[in-house]
């Protein structure tokens, strides 16, 4: 994965560090490019309180394990294919046993009982500890680009 712009770190250990958080990342690229939610939700801390995921197509976050995992679990219920998922403007900081990720997305998904395809577009910061299994998210949040945020509360509106 290419990372642009990332934070500059010196030494071995902590490009080792930044690595390590890029496979995460690209763990949950994959997931939703093979529509595979135990990938997904690989990438979660499950025992930390309190996790946290806002995702740009609800009004209201999902709190805890439990939650976020039915919610990722759904996923085949809702995409019938992800054709494409990119990932660029990577961005990694590492403070000690903490990460922040900035990244922007663009996708390219067949919903299911829909014509055509849907594009979301958007940015995501992700914050990740690292624990005895590795370096796994604890909050999560996407947000749609300004125009396809206006379209979507035009949508709702006219309902």
């Amino acid at each position: 994965m290419k990372l642009e712009g990332r934070t500059k770190q010196g030494g071995d250990i902590e490009k080792g560090m930044e690595c390590a958080v890029a496979d995460i990342i690209e763990t949950y690229r994959q997931g939703f490019l093979q529509l595979d939610p135990k990938r997904v939700m690989s990438i979660w801390d499950h025992g930390y309180h309190p996790l946290v995921y806002v995702a740009m197509e609800r009004l209201e976050p999902i709190y805890g394990w439990a939650a976020i995992e039915r919610y990722i679990a759904a996923l085949p219920e809702h995409l019938e294919k992800v054709e494409a998922k990119k990932l660029d403007d990577v961005r990694i900081a590492l403070l000690n046993d903490t990460a922040m990720v900035f990244f922007r997305f663009h996708s390219i998904v067949k919903l299911k009982g829909h014509e055509g395809l849907y594009q979301p577009a958007g940015r995501v910061t992700m914050l990740l500890r690292r624990t005895s299994d590795g370096w796994r998210v604890i909050h999560f949040h996407e947000s749609a680009l300004a125009a396809q945020a206006a379209d979507a509360v035009a949508a709702r509106a006219a309902v």
